[in-house]
C-alpha cells in the first residue's frame, strides 16, 4: 500500500529546519576519565572518580562529572527538542528555529518562534510564541525547554512571569520521555493566554518616574542607587541626580532608564507595561557589558531573562499592579 499517513501532524513542517543541520551547535564529544599523580611524584597514573567532557573537534573542556554523568549532545538535544514540538499540539508552520552556543559549545541555546501563534497585545502591537530549549555541560542547567514571547514592533523576547515558566526540565540523560514533553510543552498556549492578562493589567495601571527607576535598581540589585533612595525618602531625588551620585556607574541601569524614558514611556505611556518593556528590552537586545563577556553573550540573555522574571514576581510595585 503506497497511501502512508503522517504520525505527526507537524511531521512535514520540520523537515526544511531539520536539512540546515546543527550551526554552531554541530560538533560531536567525547568522555574520557581524568588521570592524577600523587604528590610524591610517582609516575603511576591514578584514575580519579570524575570524567572530563570535551569536544572532538577542538578538544575544549566542556565539564567536569561522575563517571555516573550521561552526557546529551547538543546535536542530540535538538534532536529531541524538534522530535517534542512535532509530537505537540502546536501549529509549527512557517516555525524559525535559531541554535546559538557559549561557553566553547559548554552551553546550548535554540529558540523557536511559531508565527502562527499570534496575538495582539495591550497597546495593539502584535507577539508570537517562542520555546527556548537550554542544555549545558557545565552544570549550569538541565534540558529545559521554557515559553516566552516575541513582540513585533521591537522585537523583544516577552519574558513568562505567571504560572509555571518551566514548560519541560529534564536531566541528562539518553531517555527523557519525549512523550511527556509534547504534552506539557502544549501548556504554553495557556501561560501565553494568562501573560496576555497581566499585560493589558500593566498598562492600566499608572506609574511614577521614580517608581519606574526604583524598579529597575530593585532589579539589579544595584546599591549604589538603592542607598540614595533609601537615604533621601522624604525628598526622592530625580533618578538622573542619582546615577551621577552613585560611586561607581551601572551600565544596566542607565541602558534601562534611557530605553523607558526615551521610547518606552512615550510610546507606551508611564505604566508598568512599559516598565516591563524597558526590561525585556534590555534583558533582549543590551550587550555584554564587558568585552571579555561579549561572546557569550546568549548566556548572558538567559540569565536576564531570570532576572526579569524574579524582578515581576517579588516587586511589590508590579505586585500591586
Amino acid at each position: 500500500m503506497n497511501n502512508i499517513t503522517p504520525m505527526f501532524a507537524n511531521n512535514s513542517a520540520l523537515n526544511t529546519i531539520k536539512a540546515r543541520g546543527y550551526g554552531s551547535a554541530g560538533f560531536d564529544i567525547g568522555v574520557s576519565p581524568l588521570m592524577y599523580n600523587t604528590e610524591e611524584g610517582e609516575a603511576v597514573h591514578y584514575q580519579s572518580s570524575k570524567s572530563v567532557i570535551y569536544r572532538t573537534d577542538t578538544g575544549s573542556e566542556l565539564g567536569i562529572h561522575g563517571h555516573g554523568y550521561k552526557p546529551v549532545a547538543p546535536k542530540h538535544m535538538i534532536d529531541v527538542t524538534r522530535n517534542i514540538i512535532e509530537r505537540s499540539d502546536l501549529s509549527i508552520n512557517g516555525m524559525e528555529e535559531t541554535i546559538r552556543t557559549s561557553h566553547n559549545g559548554a552551553r546550548t541555546f535554540v529558540q523557536y518562534r511559531l508565527p502562527e501563534h499570534t496575538y495582539k497585545t495591550a497597546d495593539g502591537d502584535s507577539a508570537s510564541l517562542s520555546l527556548l530549549s537550554i542544555s549545558s555541560f557545565d552544570g549550569t542547567w538541565p534540558f529545559m525547554i521554557s515559553a516566552a514571547a516575541i513582540q513585533a514592533a521591537c522585537t523583544n523576547l516577552q519574558v513568562f512571569v505567571g504560572g509555571e515558566v518551566s514548560v519541560f526540565k529534564a536531566k541528562h540523560t539518553r531517555s527523557l520521555d519525549i512523550e511527556n514533553g509534547g504534552r506539557v510543552i502544549t501548556k504554553s498556549l495557556q501561560l501565553f493566554h494568562h501573560e496576555r492578562d497581566l499585560w493589558q493589567q500593566w498598562q492600566g495601571t499608572d506609574v511614577t518616574a521614580q517608581q519606574a527607576f526604583r524598579f529597575f535598581a530593585e532589579a539589579l540589585k544595584c546599591k549604589g542607587a538603592l542607598n540614595l533612595l533609601s537615604d533621601t525618602a522624604s525628598t526622592p531625588l530625580d533618578p538622573v541626580t542619582v546615577m551621577y551620585a552613585m560611586p561607581r556607574r551601572n551600565l544596566n541601569l542607565e541602558y534601562i532608564w534611557k530605553q523607558y524614558i526615551n521610547v518606552y514611556s512615550k510610546r507606551l505611556g508611564h505604566n508598568y507595561w512599559a516598565v516591563y518593556n524597558a526590561l525585556t528590552d534590555w534583558s533582549t537586545h543590551h550587550g555584554a557589558t564587558r568585552t571579555a563577556s561579549s561572546e557569550n553573550i546568549a548566556a548572558i540573555q538567559n540569565e536576564r531573562q531570570q532576572v526579569v522574571r524574579d524582578a515581576v514576581r517579588t516587586s511589590h510595585y508590579m505586585k500591586a499592579a
